[in-house]
């Protein structure tokens, strides 16, 4: 079982941004401010090759140190980028290859994650070799506002397709803040407050999960049942191995409760469902569908859809959620491994 049950306790983190130490537009000082004035209670500041920390000691929340290190050599001729957290280790610049970055980061009870693998042209292959990282950015602001690159799910879901299990952090990468195009406050993670190291331990155990907009509320994963409340949304993908997992979009929830209303289109449809009932409570439609291998229930108000109870017996492999809005911005929850 994996699951979430988020309360005020929780709050929003950035894992990955840049500050003067580096090539970021804003000091330590200013950068710790921006995001804590935008209500983020949990702050890693990950300049290239600079440990960045003393600075911003003095400012309200909770930080972890963070560097982002370049290293090694991938199919495509590019280098690694490897974000690493809770560490810090002065030997860092002199490391290897990323294997050996990786390791390093381990062995002193951080954690590594590879940074935008879209951006940095990495292919399954290159992924696939290494071990022992976190996860990966799934979302990465800066790649995505700068250069249509910051999306690496693809290559999230060839991973666990084929066993490496890893999370998926969604990011800012932020450097530019308030200089257009704004790469900031635009994907993060969110997480149970605490202190630094019990909040290290959420991100290594997974027990978060990533958004660029929506809300998620509560999540379970079983292998064979799946449920979640959020924030509303148009759509919510349940992802696993293959093409196993189920779309559930507000539109055609409409369209499919319309159709079933009427006998000749309902005929056409007996061999996708067995049965679609509906009522409405309080403008919200309760759908209730059995299809011909799973059964579902999804609360549809008129701003979307907010709750789906989903009973399944055909997930392989992995199992993760996933919902956007109608503005396309996503929620992403880690995946159960099976």
């Amino acid at each position: 079982m994996y699951a979430l049950e988020v309360d005020e306790s929780w709050v929003k983190g950035m894992l990955h941004c840049h500050t003067t130490s580096s090539d970021g537009f804003l000091s330590p000082e200013e950068v710790a401010d921006f995001y804590r004035s935008r209500g983020y209670g949990l702050l890693a500041v990950t300049d290239h090759s600079n440990v960045t920390k003393s600075h911003i000691k003095s400012r309200e929340g909770t930080f972890l140190t963070g560097i982002e290190l370049s290293k090694g050599e991938s199919l495509l001729k590019e280098p690694y980028h490897i974000v690493g957290l809770g560490v810090d280790l002065s030997e860092l610049r002199n490391l290897g290859g990323p294997q050996e970055t990786i390791d390093a980061f381990n062995s002193a009870g951080g954690l590594a994650f590879i940074a935008h693998p879209s951006w940095s042209s990495l292919v399954h292959e290159d992924l696939a070799c290494l071990k022992g990282y976190a996860g990966i950015e799934l979302y990465n602001t800066g790649c995505d506002v700068e250069v249509a690159k910051g999306y690496s799910v693809a290559q999230w879901d060839s991973l666990l397709s084929s066993g490496v299990r890893c999370w998926g952090f969604a990011v800012d990468d932020t450097h530019r803040y308030t200089v257009p195009p704004i790469d900031a406050d635009g994907g993060w993670v969110v997480l149970k407050a605490g202190e630094p190291a019990e909040m290290l331990e959420s991100l290594k155990n997974g027990q978060f999960y990533s958004s660029t907009g929506p809300e998620i509320k509560a999540v379970k994963i079983s292998s064979s049942a799946v449920q979640l409340l959020s924030s509303p949304v148009f759509r919510v993908n349940i992802v696993s191995h293959d093409g196993r997992g189920l779309c559930f979009d507000a539109d055609n929830l409409r369209e499919l409760m319309k159709a079933w209303r009427e006998p000749v289109h309902r005929k056409g449809m007996e061999r996708m469902y067995s049965n679609v009932e509906s009522s409405v409570e309080d403008e919200t439609s309760l759908v209730s569908i059995d299809g011909r291998s799973w059964k579902a229930e999804v609360a549809l108000s008129p701003k979307g859809i907010e709750h789906v109870k989903l009973e399944v017996s055909h997930f392989r492999g992995y199992v993760r959620v996933e919902a956007t809005n109608e503005r396309g911005k996503t929620a992403w929850t880690n995946p159960l491994f099976l």
